[in-house]
């Protein structure tokens, strides 16, 4: 006997899987059904599935944790060998179930013992800052940059001769004041100048040196771009005379981690910070990069230097983290940096990603760099479809209208202002 076909195929209740990518669009969807507003807000924490990663649990707490999710309908993957391991020995789990269900279990979490009150309000502030939550404005220089609505993009003018992206078009000073001031024509939200390169293999320039490259250009650019200027350095003191200039974001590769100084003139000047992600440096970074889970070891890092940022006094409101692509990564990471990008929205800040014209892009489509408009097309709308917030981009015209298409196929706030 022939099997039977799985496929549906009644038309008479037309039942469907639903995408429900936020508690925000659950309230849509069972608003337009037109439900109760006391229904609408009990149920949307019903619709919203969530899976949570949680690190380094004790075994003893790990058994309570599946215990307490189990008793509220929710689930908790363990290790095989969790019966067998000492009780303070630390193991991974998963937490999974909605939104309504993670609540009641972080809420019984909060009175155990075994570090499990912490874990409670870290989980609380992780739920708090999922996609759905309340937009933020940034005024930064007096621009104002709303997050949580349409995908910003920010154009790239590297003034370095030896730039992979562009082979040194705009080491020229009139060459990139044109191209900057083009790019906000064109519509970038923000204009990211860097005088160093940061190329694979790439050495170091002195301070005076890209100082010369980027302080002049961005005198003669800040009274006329009309959007925030980043400088794109990881020296205090470029940065400094940057901000003196007329910049008012700090863009830094190394996290903040390679001059001591740039925390406190971050906090100090109360600047917009952009914490990246490199293993390594330049020069050495694509030297056998190696992570146990990229994602994970990346956000980890995002994590601890956001929190360094604001224990050194930045404010939290003002820090973006940038997952680094092509900075210490191999072709299949950065594949998988860009597939979970949406993982790093859980670190509760906006996220810029930067995969333009990227090594990765020319070695999955066989194409030069001055041939991957198309495959940074594609990264680009599948980021904003995952809901990154930032973009950074060399081709602001061509990226400006695949952002704002990608944005209307999500239903994101596309108004461009």
């Amino acid at each position: 006997m022939p099997e039977k076909s799985q496929h549906v195929t009644g038309t008479r209740f037309n039942p469907r899987s639903l995408r429900v990518e936020s508690e925000a669009d659950a309230r849509r969807i069972i608003s337009e059904l037109g439900s109760d507003p006391a229904g609408v807000r009990i149920m949307s924490g019903k619709m919203v599935h969530l899976a949570v990663s949680i690190e380094n649990v004790q075994a003893r707490a790990a058994h309570i944790i599946k215990e307490i999710a189990l008793s509220k309908g929710a689930e908790c993957a363990t290790p095989r060998e969790l019966m067998v391991v000492e009780g303070t020995e630390p193991v991974n789990v998963i937490l999974m179930g909605t939104r309504s269900q993670l609540r009641k279990v972080i809420k019984n979490l909060s009175v155990q013992p075994f570090g499990l009150k912490t874990l409670s309000g870290e989980l609380k502030a992780l739920l708090s800052s999922m996609p759905g939550t309340t937009p933020r404005v940034l005024e930064p220089g007096g621009h104002r940059l709303e997050l949580g609505g349409r995908t910003l993009v920010m154009g790239v003018v590297n003034t370095t001769p030896d730039s992979f992206s562009d082979a040194g078009a705009f080491a020229d000073f009139e060459d990139a004041r044109a191209r900057a001031l083009e790019m906000g024509t064109a519509g970038a939200d923000i204009i990211d100048i860097g005088g160093e390169s940061t190329r694979p293999g790439a050495e170091p320039v002195t301070l005076e040196e890209e100082v010369h490259r980027t302080v002049p250009l961005i005198e003669s650019i800040a009274g006329e771009v009309g959007v925030p200027i980043s400088i794109d350095t990881y020296k205090a003191e470029v940065a400094r005379k940057a901000l003196d200039a007329g910049a008012c974001i700090i863009n830094d590769i190394s996290g903040l981690r390679f001059d001591p100084e740039m925390i406190p003139l971050a906090a100090e000047r109360g600047v917009p910070v952009v914490i990246m992600h490199m293993q390594g440096v330049p020069r050495n970074m694509q030297e056998n990069p190696v992570y146990d889970d990229v994602v994970a070891d990346i956000s980890r890092f995002l994590r601890e230097r956001a929190s360094e940022a604001v224990a050194g006094g930045v404010e939290p409101g003002r820090i973006f983290v940038d997952p680094g692509i092509g900075f210490g990564k191999t072709v299949e990471h950065n594949l998988e940096i860009v597939r979970r990008i949406e993982e790093f929205r859980s670190l509760g800040y906006p996220v810029v990603l930067g995969t333009s014209r990227k090594r990765f892009i020319g070695s999955v489509l066989d194409r030069p760099v001055t041939e991957r408009l198309l495959g940074t097309a594609a990264t680009v709308a599948f980021a904003v479809a995952r809901g990154v917030d930032v973009v950074r981009v060399h081709d602001v015209e061509e990226m400006v209208e695949v952002v704002r298409m990608a944005d209307a196929v999500a239903g994101r706030d596309r108004d461009r202002g």
